[in-house]
């Protein structure tokens, strides 16, 4: 743990932040502390954690790093058999005497990616709660289009508005 205390140190801010679907940080003092003790909490938890990164975009006009990644968080003595999960990390950096700092850092995971993590027979249940849900929508659309006279689309001309070149 005083590998992974020494690097917070080198590149975490003092006062990151942190959002992801279980906890927060909010940025300000101290939070790194708070932040580094999710992380040490992360590794009790899961002693082997895989990640494989996926894509990096960087945007450096307002210095975000978007990191697409999959990983494999297996939780200790879980009687599942780990699966990979996607996630999608938003990095946030500072500048400070040209040098970079995590700011802050989001973490986004679909439900059934982050149930996967989990339990990971409950990732096709929720997809196929999902998917209801998206009949479902289309039904009441449907109804509301049609018996209540709610926004409807119009038909596109056959030269839609996706052939047009775009200067």
């Amino acid at each position: 743990m005083n590998i992974q205390k020494a690097a917070f140190e080198k590149f975490v801010a003092p006062n990151v932040g942190f959002k992801h679907p279980l906890c927060y940080v909010s940025p300000g003092q101290n939070s790194r502390e708070t932040l580094l003790g999710i992380y040490q909490w992360y590794r009790i938890l899961s002693p082997t954690i895989i990640g494989k990164m996926n894509k990096i975009v960087y945007d450096e006009k307002d210095h975000i790093l978007l990191l697409d990644m999959s990983q494999i968080f297996h939780i200790r003595f879980s009687p599942f058999t780990p699966v990979w999960s996607n996630l999608l990390i938003r990095v946030t950096l500072e500048e400070k005497d040209g040098l970079y700092y995590i700011s802050f850092q989001e973490d986004f995971y679909h439900t059934e990616e982050f149930a996967q993590l989990l339990v990971p027979m409950l990732a096709r249940v929720i997809l196929f709660a999902k998917s209801g849900i998206s009949v479902a929508s289309n039904l009441y659309a449907s109804i509301a289009q049609t018996l209540l006279g709610y926004w409807r689309p119009v038909p596109i001309p056959s030269n839609g508005l996706y052939e047009r070149k775009f200067q």
